[in-house]
Formats: structure tokens, C-alpha cells, sequence
């Protein structure tokens, strides 16, 4: 009985850049124009209710916006606009 080969995973490249483009766009940053450290209403939204960081999977950010959320929300802790 001929062994049967494995279906392969992942996918060309071109796939994964694809899926990329179409990731959907982040509703919480729609019409922010700036990431302040001290508008707590907007960090708010990205921070847990325990007060860890939701992850870019969960929101729809960018890689960039990510590291600015990140920046942001820890200024914030920093100088006690946020626990």
C-alpha cells in the first residue's frame, strides 16, 4: 500500500501578503489622528480591564500603531493617568 504524502501547510507567500492587505482595519483608531499618552478614553480601549495591553490581533492595528499604542499606554501608566 502506497504511502500518501502530507497536504502541505502555510501557503506561497504571495498568500500570506494577500491576507495581510485584506486584515480588517482597526475601529477603534478610526479618525485619531494622534496617540497621546495622557487621552485616557482612547488608551482605555486598549488596555484589559486586569490593565495588560490587547494584542493587534484583537484590535486590527497595525504593526506601527501597535508600538505606538504600546508607548503610549506605558507613558500613561508611567505618569498615573492610568493603574
Amino acid at each position: 500500500m502506497p504511502r500518501m504524502s502530507k497536504p502541505k501547510r502555510g501557503g506561497s507567500r504571495d498568500a500570506r501578503s494577500r491576507e495581510a492587505a485584506l486584515r480588517k482595519q482597526s475601529r477603534y483608531l478610526e479618525g485619531v489622528k494622534v496617540i497621546d499618552s495622557r487621552d485616557y478614553d482612547l488608551l482605555r480601549r486598549f488596555v484589559t480591564e486586569y490593565g495588560k495591553i490587547v494584542p493587534a490581533r484583537l484590535t486590527g492595528a497595525t504593526p506601527k500603531q501597535q508600538r505606538t499604542i504600546k508607548r503610549a499606554v506605558r507613558r500613561a501608566r508611567n505618569i498615573g493617568v492610568m493603574a
